[in-house]
């Protein structure tokens, strides 16, 4: 006869959180059918590099720098002269513009 296996202890955790966030957690075990700690236990182990990235793809840290790159030649192309309206900026010339039409 052999010998049973060697029994498989479990530790319980506290997990501290607001009434809302419990009830959420709760409602999103049931939904997905299993026990709120199997849920969190498969929401622990599902966390991982590739579903939850931390940090950005050379792609989107490029995207990132080029938005304030646009923006910043935007306003540049703003404050330049616009010598066939006089050398007014383009601010200026819609001010003018403005103040034409009170």
């Amino acid at each position: 006869m052999s010998k049973p296996g060697p029994c498989r202890r479990t530790q319980q955790r506290i997990v501290h959180c607001s009434p809302e966030e419990r009830e959420a957690i709760r409602a999103s075990a049931r939904a997905a059918g299993k026990t709120v700690s199997r849920h969190v236990l498969d929401l622990a182990r599902a966390d991982d590099g590739c579903r939850h990235r931390l940090v950005l793809s050379d792609e989107e840290q490029r995207e990132l720098l080029d938005c304030p790159r646009c923006v910043n030649g935007f306003v540049r192309a703003l404050r330049q002269p616009l010598p066939e309206y006089g050398g007014l900026t383009l601010p200026g010339v819609i001010a003018r513009l403005s103040e034409g039409q009170e």
